[in-house]
């Protein structure tokens, strides 16, 4: 009984573990819009990667999202934009 109760808890704690890594899987991109084409947004980030992300009706917009634009996202390993708010607007 003893060994079952330990492969028990040591099942419930394996899987804990697995849980917590798949929450983590939105993170966030701040940088410059680059691009935008219809629900596509690329964002370069101050190291010079591109970003790609999916925005929709679905997505939490602040400000007007528009090439040249400032922004801080969180996306998640898909590409899809969770919220995007600009941070600063493009200078004129």
């Amino acid at each position: 009984m003893k060994k079952i109760t330990m492969f028990l808890v040591a099942i419930l704690v394996a899987v804990s573990f697995v849980s917590v890594s798949f929450a983590g899987g939105a993170h966030k991109v701040t940088g410059e819009v680059v691009k935008t084409e219809g629900e596509m947004v690329e964002v370069k980030d101050e190291k010079g990667k591109i970003h790609k992300l999916h925005v929709n009706k679905a997505t939490k917009q602040t400000g007007e999202i528009k090439t040249g634009a400032k922004v801080e996202a969180e996306m998640t390993e898909e590409g899809h934009a969770n919220s995007i708010a600009v941070k600063e607007a493009m200078k004129k």
